[in-house]
């Protein structure tokens, strides 16, 4: 099994996601790209993303 390394910049992109969930709701793939995250990044960290809102609401 290959380990996926997150670098810098999908850190940084998985915070500017979640901070974009917390002020306005769930982002389509247009205003992500219009937020400078690539569908490269999108694609590989949208499901941590997604982890993270589920944990918070179960909280």
């Amino acid at each position: 099994m290959k380990k996926v390394e997150v670098t810098a910049a999908d850190r940084r992109d998985r915070q500017e996601m979640l901070r974009l969930y917390e002020e306005r709701g769930p982002q389509t793939e247009r205003t992500l790209l219009a937020a400078g995250i690539s569908l490269e990044s999108q694609a590989r960290n949208a499901p941590w993303v997604a982890e993270q809102v589920k944990l918070a609401e179960a909280a």
